[in-house]
């Protein structure tokens, strides 16, 4: 994971542990891409004392998913999800429910099981979105 990713995603989960300040310079540098001179600007202190705040921050997110563990799960869930994901695409893409039917049972499915498919594959992009922010 991008280090840009993973540091947006620990503020999103442990943000609340920072100080305001911290948060807020956190959220201008990985979430809004500000520089360090942009940020310094805005809330008024040196760039050196916005890449001191930043490196602060990091750290006590990095301890806080360390004793805490939430980056792991959550990216494993993810990761559950997008393969559920893939197999279902699979099975709307193959047939795979109808592929051992005959023309007259098909035509009495009336499509009902791909809609049921496309509907889980709708929730789960929302999940996975969820997630992660992916």
């Amino acid at each position: 994971m991008e280090k840009f990713e993973e540091m947006a995603l620990l503020l999103d989960i442990y943000g609340g542990l920072l100080t305001q300040k911290q948060k807020d310079v956190m959220d201008q540098y990985y979430n809004y891409d500000l520089s360090l001179q942009e940020i310094a600007e805005n809330i008024d202190i040196s760039k050196q004392g916005v890449h001191d705040l930043i490196r602060r921050a990091e750290n006590s997110l990095r301890k806080a998913d360390e004793k805490l563990g939430f980056l792991k799960r959550l990216s494993g869930i993810q990761s559950g999800l997008e393969e559920l994901r893939s197999i279902l695409e699979y099975c709307c893409r193959e047939d795979m429910y109808t592929k051992n039917f005959s023309t007259d049972q098909k035509n009495k499915l009336t499509g009902q099981p791909a809609n049921e498919l496309e509907v889980c594959l709708d929730k789960l992009d929302k999940l996975i979105n969820t997630c992660l922010g992916g």
